[in-house]
């Protein structure tokens, strides 16, 4: 293969990947601003500045370009959990960093979305249980959740946290009013909880 060949294949896939980044993060937006209705393969082109023929050159149907794209919304959130938690406190602030960013949004309308349609059902099952795996108790901390107590709690936890994220989001992405009491109540739970397991 010719140098001129390779420097070729090299900016097409390049091409290629900044139209797919284009959509997702337009079909992203929409998710987050308007929700799963809003969701056309004309709006996210417009607003990805991409043709129809483009979007149908990389992706068979909306299914698959939101497929993609909360994988990639999902590289983001890894992102952001590069530091392993030390102890339940900080476990329970980086899921919270996780599912309280506004973009986050996005995940629970693909996720209410899916729970509604069987045929989206098939595509982005997967996409969710690979989130799931993502904030898993032994994908996050493994150390830090090493007894029953800690396990649970995180648990109870993980789930308030996500109750506070459909609120905010309920909320056009405002806090709750009632939010930082329940965090404190929860950081104060997880210190207790850590000190019990000292003992």
């Amino acid at each position: 293969m010719t140098e001129h060949a390779r420097t070729s294949r090299r900016t097409q896939a390049v091409r290629s990947a900044t139209t797919r980044a284009a959509l997702g993060d337009a079909a992203i937006d929409v998710l987050q601003e308007r929700g799963w209705a809003a969701v056309t393969a004309a709006e996210v082109c417009e607003r990805a500045g991409v043709s129809r023929g483009a979007f149908h050159h990389h992706y068979d149907g909306l299914p698959s370009l939101l497929a993609d794209a909360l994988r990639h919304l999902y590289g983001e959130i890894s992102g952001r959990l590069r530091r392993e938690p030390t102890d339940l406190t900080e476990l329970i602030d980086a899921t919270w960093r996780v599912v309280g960013n506004h973009r986050f949004k996005a995940v629970l309308e693909a996720w209410l979305a899916t729970a509604n349609d069987p045929s989206l059902r098939d595509e982005m099952g997967p996409v969710i249980a690979e989130f799931a795996e993502l904030v898993s108790s032994e994908s996050l901390a493994p150390n830090v959740l090493a007894d029953d107590g800690s396990r649970e709690y995180h648990l109870l936890a993980r789930e308030t946290l996500l109750g506070l994220a459909l609120g905010r989001a309920t909320n056009r992405g405002r806090p709750l009013p009632h939010e930082a009491a329940v965090l404190r109540r929860l950081r104060a739970g997880a210190e207790a909880v850590t000190a019990a397991g000292r003992r």
